[in-house]
């Protein structure tokens, strides 16, 4: 069984992770910048920016069970043009 990260190693690790990730949605490509990590107890909070469009941003909120991929499908999603 492996162990839960917290504070500083849980931090790093969802910046490695997410740092200067490159996401395509609708054909369109964007860079993630961490521009911070917060970690209270099991709890994360990801800010993100995006280098094509340092207005977008994104404030991510996750447990120490969120995987990878359910934060990448919400990146995405959040990304996505909305219906005008």
């Amino acid at each position: 069984m492996a162990a839960i990260a917290t504070g500083d190693v849980l931090a790093q690790e969802w910046f490695d992770l997410l740092d200067q990730r490159r996401f395509t949605v609708d054909h369109e490509s964007w860079t993630a910048q961490v521009f911070g990590v917060h970690v209270d107890g099991l709890d994360a909070w990801i800010q993100l920016e995006f280098a094509e469009d340092r207005r977008r941003s994104l404030l991510l909120h996750v447990t120490a069970l969120t995987g990878i991929g359910a934060v990448v499908e919400a990146i995405r999603m959040a990304l996505r043009p909305t219906e005008r």
